[in-house]
């Protein structure tokens, strides 16, 4: 049945599906819904805020939108970043969240399905 053939029979649409999971690990017990599946990961990068060297951070989960990430960089919501995984070029993100040492940051631009992939197989290889 198409959205014309639904209306005209009196279907009402409710609210909008929410895709994927919701976390309810968010600091200071927000809820925030995810676009994608985050993986759990192990991973030394390199991260920079603009116009500053970059550091190494200790990703801690990864999906196609975003990171989580333990850093010794003083870090707000709002702030630009650039994450350099191992193999790949800086990518640019945004911190969404932070709590003490640990930030949420989405990317500017999602990573494609294959190379989120290749970055876990290298994380659960060691290398």
């Amino acid at each position: 049945m198409n959205f014309l053939d639904a209306w005209s029979a009196g279907f009402e649409p409710g609210p909008a599906p929410i895709h994927d999971e919701l976390s309810m690990a968010a600091p200071i017990g927000r809820a925030i819904a995810r676009r994608s599946r985050r993986v759990e990961v192990d991973l030394g990068a390199g991260l920079r805020q603009r116009g500053a060297t970059a550091v190494i951070v200790h990703v801690l989960d990864l999906s196609v939108d975003g990171f989580k990430a333990a850093t010794t960089l003083q870090l707000e919501a709002g702030d630009d970043v650039w994450l350099r995984l191992p193999g790949l070029e800086p990518r640019a993100a945004r911190v969404v969240w932070n709590e003490g040492s640990v930030v949420g940051c989405a990317f500017a631009q999602p990573l494609h399905p294959a190379v989120l992939e290749m970055v876990i197989e290298r994380s659960r290889r060691g290398g």
